[in-house]
C-alpha cells in the first residue's frame, strides 16, 4: 500500500511545547514500555478487559465490574457498520475485544506500545500485533475501521484524525472514551480532550459523525468502585507502611516526610479526585462515537 498521507510532524501537526528549565537535559523520545497499572489490573485483579464497564445495576464488586466490562465490549462491537472486514484495535489491551471481533468474522490486528500486552495478546489470540505507539505506526495495509477504546485521550488532538486517515483512508473510526465538558474543572479537566474541540477537529479533517451516545451514567460506577477500593485498601495499607517506617526509623521518616510529604500527598489527592464519580459526572462525558472518513476538500 502506498502511503500518500504525510506523517503528522511533516504536516506541521506538532504538540505544544512546554517551557523547559535551561539546566534540565532534553527528554529522549518515548519508548515502548510496560504499563504497570494495566499489568496490575490484569495480574492482581484478574481483569481481562482493561477499561470502564457499562453498568446495569450490578453490585459494586469485582464480579460486577467483570460483567459490566463484558457488556461494554459487546456493545462496542455491535456498533461496527456493515461492510467492515478489517479492524485495527489501537490500545488493544489483553485481546479480549479482539477475540470477540474475530468470533464475529472480522480480521483483527492489535496495536499497543507495551511488551507485556504484546505477550498476553499474542498468546491469547494468535492475531497480528504491532508493538508501537499509534503515532509511530507505519501501516502496510489499509484497514476498514480503527477501534480506539480509551486510547484517543493519549493522542495529541490535532494528530488523531490524520493518523486514523493514514491507516484507514476511506474507513471508519469507532471510539469509546471520556471527554472534558467543563474546562474549568480543575485537575479533573486535565485528562481527556475537550469535547467541543474534538468534534470541531472531526469536521475540520473531513470526518462525518454517523452515531454518538453519551454513556456517562453507565460508566461512572467504575469510578465509584475504584474509590471504594482506594478507601478500603490503599489508604489503610499506606498508613500501616508509614506507621511501621516511623516506628523503626523515626529520624529518616521525619526527614522524608518534610522533603517529600507534601508532594506525595498532592499525588494521592489528585488520584482520589480522578476517581471521584461525582466530579467525573460534572466535568466529563463518556462518549461512544462512530465516524467516517470523507472528502477533505
Amino acid at each position: 500500500m502506498t502511503d500518500t498521507t504525510p506523517s503528522p510532524p511533516e504536516a506541521g501537526l506538532k504538540p505544544p511545547q512546554r517551557k523547559r528549565r535551561r539546566w534540565l537535559p532534553r527528554r529522549k523520545p518515548k519508548k515502548v514500555k510496560v504499563n504497570t497499572s494495566l499489568r496490575m489490573m490484569h495480574e492482581v485483579l484478574g481483569l481481562e478487559h482493561l477499561h470502564f464497564g457499562l453498568w446495569q445495576g450490578e453490585p459494586l464488586d469485582i464480579d460486577g465490574l467483570r460483567r459490566a466490562q463484558e457488556r461494554y465490549a459487546d456493545y462496542l462491537c455491535s456498533w461496527i457498520p456493515d461492510g467492515v472486514r478489517t479492524v485495527l484495535d489501537v490500545g488493544c489491551g489483553t485481546g479480549s475485544t479482539a477475540l470477540k471481533l474475530r468470533e464475529q468474522g472480522y480480521q483483527v490486528e492489535g496495536l499497543a506500545p507495551d511488551p507485556y500486552l504484546r505477550e498476553i495478546f499474542v498468546e491469547r489470540t494468535g492475531l497480528p500485533f504491532h508493538l508501537a505507539r499509534f503515532q509511530d505506526f507505519r501501516p502496510e495495509r489499509a484497514y476498514d475501521l480503527v477501534l480506539m477504546s480509551e486510547s484517543v485521550q493519549y493522542i495529541w488532538l490535532d494528530w488523531v484524525f490524520p493518523l486514523v486517515r493514514r491507516v484507514a483512508p476511506d474507513g471508519h473510526l469507532l471510539l469509546a472514551d471520556y471527554f472534558v465538558v467543563d474546562t474549568n474543572g480543575g485537575r479533573a479537566a486535565e485528562s481527556g480532550h475537550p469535547l467541543d474541540a474534538f468534534l470541531e477537529r472531526a469536521g475540520r479533517y473531513g470526518f462525518e459523525l454517523l452515531r454518538r451516545e453519551d454513556v456517562t451514567e453507565q460508566t461512572a460506577p467504575t469510578l465509584e468502585l475504584a474509590s471504594l477500593w482506594h478507601d478500603r485498601y490503599v489508604t489503610p495499607g499506606w498508613r500501616i507502611v508509614a506507621d511501621s517506617a516511623a516506628s523503626r526509623h523515626p529520624f529518616l521518616f521525619g526527614l522524608a516526610r518534610r522533603l517529600f510529604g507534601r508532594g506525595l500527598q498532592r499525588k494521592v489527592d489528585d488520584a482520589r479526585l480522578l476517581w471521584d464519580a461525582e466530579v467525573f459526572r460534572r466535568v466529563k462525558r463518556y462518549e461512544l462515537m462512530l465516524l467516517k472518513a470523507g472528502d477533505t476538500a
